[in-house]
């Protein structure tokens, strides 16, 4: 065997993936390893030389271009540059698609060019990949319906995605975030509380380290674009690529709406204090005026039977005429319809009190207690108590055992 020949022999024997050879003027397969007939599901190796490449290509390839065009090209660049290495998407013989990493390298044979065809099967990191892309296409859908503002990072933290909703919310896009630290400038300006989020966010990678895959929920505010302030919740997630995904509620409204409430009710409080202390108040008046009251009422009572009916009862005694007793009569029947009435509410009727003594025992009527009276009347305890001894003398309980104010309330 000529030694162009074992040098070709030596390519396709010592590649343990499949190898193939290509005719650098036709692009025909002329002769290939058993490995590539087993790998393309290929019965016999004449069923296979004298293949163009398309022939066992779909008319395109997954990113849409024509795979003639694109074989040609490729073609022209190894015999060009001597070598070059693609992705391609291939038929095998039983009509299932196969994924491999092609490198393709000249070999001068008899003045012509020889391609030497090496492949690798990556059909299993190809559908994982499709696989992925449609979930991340699933995903993105889903985000980009999303209410809240979402964005997604790489594992160096570069913005690679933004939704709607976050550039609603915020105004910015990614030609205004290529990265983290552009955002973390751009969203919290002061230096301070900058550091702040950022401890958050460091805090939620540290616990991704460990086992976490969503961090804490983290309440800041944001500076958006034109300046104006939004409060927000944030969250953190970790995707399985190893970059994350960051989602932003807006809570601005939901926060002054809280604060409006907190506000009214810290004013309905102030307001509840002070109604409070003008019922007190209030109170204190109506006592006083009560007080005052029955202190009137009992001054009038007192008067008139200090100083007007003794000299009715003193005119009765002078033996008046017919005419001039029925008046007499007349006026004390008017006058104790007149004072009936002090009469009834204090019931005593047929007692002779002092006014502090008729005012005490309507107090005492009503229920209050001597440290009420005493409050009330602005006098001491022990002068109460010597009023009250009075009113039960004058009653005639003095020695018995009876409830002053039961007694008063059943006169």
């Amino acid at each position: 065997m000529n030694k162009p020949k074992q040098r070709l022999k030596f390519f396709l024997e010592r590649s343990i993936d499949p190898a193939f050879l290509l005719d650098g003027d036709t692009c025909m397969y002329i002769d290939c390893r058993e490995a590539a007939l087993k790998f393309l599901r290929c019965p016999a190796k004449e069923q296979l030389t004298g293949l163009h490449p398309v022939s066992i290509s779909p008319e395109r390839q997954l990113d849409g271009g024509i795979s003639l065009e694109r074989i040609q090209e490729l073609i022209d660049t190894v015999l060009q540059e001597g070598a070059v290495r693609f992705e391609w998407n291939h038929n095998a013989f039983d009509g299932k698609d196969v994924w491999v990493d092609i490198s393709l390298t000249t070999i001068p044979f008899h003045g012509r060019q020889i391609i030497y065809t090496l492949w690798r099967n990556i059909t299993k990191r190809k559908k994982m990949e499709e696989r992925l892309a449609l979930e991340m296409q699933r995903l993105l859908a889903v985000i980009e319906s999303a209410p809240s503002g979402i964005v997604l990072l790489d594992d160096k933290r570069n913005y690679t995605y933004m939704n709607a909703k976050f550039e609603e919310l915020f105004g910015y896009d990614l030609d205004d975030l290529p990265d983290e630290d552009a955002w973390f400038a751009k969203a919290y300006p002061d230096p301070e509380y900058r550091s702040r989020v950022i401890a958050a966010w460091r805090k939620d990678i540290d616990g991704f380290a460990v086992s976490l895959r969503e961090g804490d929920r983290w309440t800041f505010v944001v500076t958006c674009k034109d300046g104006q302030e939004k409060t927000v919740h944030i969250i953190h997630i970790q995707l399985p690529t190893g970059g994350y995904l960051k989602m932003y509620e807006d809570i601005t409204e939901q926060k002054k709406a809280e604060e409006l409430l907190k506000n009214r009710e810290e004013e309905l409080a102030i307001k509840s204090a002070n109604l409070q202390d003008m019922n007190a108040a209030l109170r204190v008046l109506l006592n006083e005026r009560e007080s005052e009251k029955a202190e009137l009422e009992a001054k009038i009572l007192g008067n008139i039977n200090k100083l007007v009916q003794p000299y009715i009862d003193e005119l009765k005694r002078y033996g008046l005429d017919p005419p001039r007793a029925a008046c007499l009569d007349v006026i004390e029947e008017n006058l104790k319809h007149i004072i009936s009435p002090f009469l009834e509410k204090l019931g005593l009727r047929s007692v002779d009190l002092t006014p502090r003594e008729m005012k005490i025992a309507d107090l005492i009527k009503s229920g209050k207690i001597t440290k009420e009276i005493s409050q009330l009347l602005r006098m001491s305890c022990a002068a109460v108590n010597f009023h009250r001894n009075n009113i039960r003398r004058k009653l005639g309980i003095n020695n018995r055992k009876v409830n002053l104010a039961a007694y008063l309330s059943s006169l």
